[in-house]
């Protein structure tokens, strides 16, 4: 994850360490923290209040253009696949 390339279509894996909304006044988004252990991106689902199993702990492959203007990486409306539990 940490070498993500800026506007370049990665592929991350990782748990969610995190899972909040977007308040009021700001674009409607579900925004999740992935972290891999050694570095952190955020996924942006605009739009979206819930995902269902898209919570904290939950292991994913997420998938989209990195953007890496901000405080950390992010990837907009990620395609993702969530991972089996015992994976």
């Amino acid at each position: 994850m940490a070498e993500a390339p800026s506007r370049r279509r990665t592929r991350v894996v990782g748990v969610l360490v995190a899972v909040t909304y977007r308040p009021s006044g700001s674009p409607v988004g579900l925004v999740g923290r992935l972290t891999d252990g050694r570095t952190e991106v955020d996924l942006v689902w605009l739009g979206r209040r819930e995902i269902p199993g898209i919570a904290p702990g939950r292991r994913l492959v997420a998938e989209g253009v990195v953007y890496t203007g901000g405080l950390r990486p992010t990837i907009f409306n990620p395609a993702y696949r969530l991972l089996r539990e015992d994976s």
